[in-house]
């Protein structure tokens, strides 16, 4: 093992118990209950040996019947702290796995969108849950069970010690070997652990990417290519995992037939002939029996223990990798203002090396203005307003806020100036209402409502059975794309965004709900800017600026007319979506326009 992996190993556990200090009463009694009924274990053959070598021989019934009271009470007393000891146990555990997975989750949501781009739904949902799920075992059951593992052997050794210290000697000498063999094969073990983890993980991803896209699947007759893709990943991590399981199993049963009817032979062999010279009692050699049944027992759970703590630490590393990532950049803390405008300032960006996707784009957008940004599907446009969002980081150049570079702005103050109204609109689970405010319970119904109004949406809304308590579905199946695409208006609108973004905010609707927003649109962008990117030219007709994007650059800039006239690709554009224009169009494109709106 590397000196840089034992350091990581060591930061992951001294890590971990900062969670479990808060409650270290919790494990302090827990520890206390499991040594109590550690003894009260170790006590049974002891009360055996007395009534063996006592009572029987003296005949004495109310002796044996008080050592078999003293048996009860031990059991009793044995059962009761055991169950005491899981339970605080249990609520330790979960204690600590509830605040690792507030941690891990809270920090999810501060990481930059590149890391989301990378890593599917699925797989984070394994880390987040199943993960987690493993290392609350370590102190609910496993770490809890080998600590008592390894205090019941060593109080069965010292027993056999006080008796025999030969034969305590000769039966004892092997256990650190075996030991010693548990932790080299578990060691080697995890390697395929890890590899199991990694295949649940892509699993869960598979899966849910492809239940999430079921009417896609099935339309196009893939679900045999979806059913191979989830099998070829669950054979691989069952190959893993019956490769460790054969590893693990095949030693265990060796390591069994070696505490099982080997040392029942040798500690017959050994302890027999005291117990003919009288050096020994009938009920020493019964204790010897017993805690011979009993005594790789405890051996066998520590080796399964160890296998537990191996894949907790396997879980334990995927989750501190991921609260290791640096979260979004916050800014230096300087307060957005936005009084003048914003400017792109010779702006690259790639998302992966060597494949650019903004190319030196640089303009500007005074405060108030309306800019489009049409252009070719992959030409750059979505990037752009990314970027402004800070979704990502630029590759070079820089973008201004009134002059600041934008990534020394605070960055939550800076989103709050944004309305963003997107084409893929995502709803979440609940209300109207709360889809609305986003559960921000500092808005109001009245502000909610007032914002449907504004974007025409309060009609439809006050049609649904119970209004804006109206409960939706799974990703708002039980409204229409106009609908979903009108309250992510109402979402902008309600928030008092100073910048609305709309990334192909029209694309999916049909025509009469594109003419109830552009009509709410005047009112919707009064006293705001917006950046607007779309392929129908009727929504950006009246913009004050057009940014037109082709490969990455803009190759040209201006009103729609000075587009029209001085750009043959622009024009084109024009061309296909009005076919009906004549000769002059600079003069008939926003009459066709509202033709093509009414229509």
């Amino acid at each position: 093992m590397s000196r840089q992996s034992q350091v990581g190993r060591r930061k992951s556990l001294s890590r971990f118990f900062t969670y479990l200090s808060p409650y270290w009463v919790l494990f302090l009694t827990g520890f206390v209950a499991m040594t109590l009924a550690t003894v009260a274990r170790l006590a049974g053959p002891l009360i055996l040996r007395a009534l063996v070598d006592t009572a029987i021989p003296a005949k004495d019934t109310r002796a044996m019947i008080l050592y078999a009271l003293l048996y009860l009470g031990i059991i009793i007393i044995m059962g009761a702290l055991t169950y005491f000891q899981t339970t605080t146990i249990v609520r330790l555990g979960l204690n600590v796995v509830t605040n690792i997975k507030r941690d891990l989750f809270s920090h999810l949501l501060t990481l930059p969108v590149a890391y989301f781009d990378k890593h599917p739904v699925g797989e984070l949902m394994a880390r987040v849950e199943n993960d987690t799920e493993k290392v609350k075992q370590l102190f609910s059951e496993t770490g809890i069970m080998l600590v008592g593992n390894i205090i019941y052997f060593l109080g069965m050794f010292a027993v056999f010690f006080a008796m025999d210290a030969r034969t305590a000697a000769f039966i004892f000498i092997p256990a650190p070997f075996l030991l010693a063999g548990f932790f080299f094969i578990f060691d080697r073990l995890r390697p395929l652990y890890e590899k199991s983890r990694k295949k649940y993980a892509e699993i869960t991803a598979i899966a849910t990417e492809f239940v999430q896209g079921i009417e896609v699947v099935q339309a196009f007759n893939r679900t045999e290519h979806a059913a191979r893709k989830l099998d070829l990943a669950s054979r691989e991590k069952r190959d893993a995992e019956i490769k460790a399981g054969m590893t693990e199993y095949t030693t265990m049963g060796f390591m069994g037939f070696l505490g099982g009817p080997m040392l029942m032979v040798l500690i017959i062999k050994l302890v027999a002939p005291s117990v003919f010279s009288g050096a020994l009692t009938v009920g020493t050699l019964l204790v010897f029996i017993e805690y011979g049944v009993r005594l790789f027992e405890p051996l066998f759970s520590i080796g399964e223990n160890i296998r537990g703590m191996q894949q907790a630490r396997v879980a334990l590393g995927r989750i501190f990798n991921i609260m290791d990532i640096d979260p979004e950049p916050a800014g230096s803390g300087l307060e957005p203002e936005f009084r003048q405008g914003i400017e792109f300032r010779d702006v690259s960006f790639e998302y992966k090396p060597g494949e650019t996707v903004l190319d030196h784009v640089s303009f500007s957008i005074r405060k108030g203005e309306t800019v489009a940004l049409v252009g070719a599907s992959g030409s750059g446009k979505t990037t752009t307003v990314s970027l402004l969002c800070r979704f990502y980081e630029p590759t070079s150049g820089s973008i201004l806020v009134d002059g600041e570079p934008l990534k020394q702005l605070a960055l939550q103050a800076w989103r709050r100036k944004i309305g963003l109204v997107l084409q893929d609109i995502y709803l979440f689970p609940g209300t109207i209402l709360e889809n609305v405010r986003v559960y921000d319970e500092t808005l109001g119904p009245d502000q909610a409502l007032a914002a449907l109004r504004t974007v025409h949406a309060a009609d439809f809304v006050a049609g649904l059975p119970d209004g804006m308590q109206t409960e939706l579905h799974e990703r708002g199946s039980n409204l229409s794309m106009g609908e979903k695409q009108l309250l992510s208006f109402a979402r902008a609108v309600a928030f008092g965004a100073d910048i609305v973004i709309m990334d192909e905010a029209t694309a999916s609707v049909d025509v009469d709900t594109e003419r109830r927003i552009q009509e709410s649109l005047e009112v919707l962008l009064q006293g705001r800017t917006a950046l607007i990117v779309a392929h129908r030219l009727s929504s950006i007709l009246k913009a004050d600026k057009i940014l037109f994007f082709k490969d990455g650059r803009i190759i040209a800039q201006g009103r729609h007319n000075e587009l029209l006239a001085a750009l043959p690709e622009y024009r084109e554009l024009v061309r296909l979506q009005f076919p009906d224009l004549e000769t002059n169009p600079e003069t008939e494109t926003e009459e066709a326009a509202e033709t093509e709106t009414v229509r």
